[in-house]
């Protein structure tokens, strides 16, 4: 029965690698499979420290992806209002956008979120076309860091995973 639980975690891994790119977020599903999935086992290829270090990863990247967005967004002059509206948008755009096509829609969603969020509540702060522009464009650029950074990540986690399982 292990055999079973043992081939559908790879497969679960190797399909959340690719997940990021359609706005759902790969390692949040790779821990928690690996979790599940040692419950399952009795934790016979890893330890239960092991699958919450991957949680702790996921913690991590998920930081580092809601920094870029910050971090780039303010350097294109972008105020906490700006920054705020490329979160929510990014959020709301690839949950709409994956209702109107599941896959592209919530890539598109995400990006186009996260540039209209941004340049919207800039633009409302400062009632500056402009600012409002280079505001959205940083939190896009920032966007494409994150999930460059969240790929990466999730690619680290599922060679983790398949090394113990192997």
């Amino acid at each position: 029965m292990n055999t079973v639980f043992d081939i559908l975690l790879l497969i679960v891994v190797a399909v959340s690698v690719i997940s990021n790119f359609y706005g759902v977020p790969g390692s949040i599903v790779i821990a928690f499979s690996s979790l599940f999935h040692g419950i399952s086992t009795g934790f016979e290829h890893y330890s239960f420290t092991f699958a919450i270090l991957l949680f702790g990863i996921v913690l991590v990247l998920e930081l580092i992806e809601f920094i870029l967005i910050s971090v780039t967004a303010k350097k294109y002059g972008s105020s906490k209002w700006g920054i705020s509206g490329a979160i929510i948008g990014g959020i709301i755009g690839a949950i709409s956008g994956a209702f109107v096509t599941p896959v592209v829609g919530a890539i598109v969603g995400s990006f186009a979120g996260v540039f209209l969020g941004a340049f919207l509540l800039e633009f409302y702060a400062q009632s500056d076309l402009k600012a409002g522009l280079l505001s959205g464009l940083g939190a896009f650029l920032g966007k494409i860091g994150g999930l460059s950074i969240k790929v990466i990540g999730s690619v680290t986690m599922a060679i983790m995973v398949f090394d113990k399982m192997v």
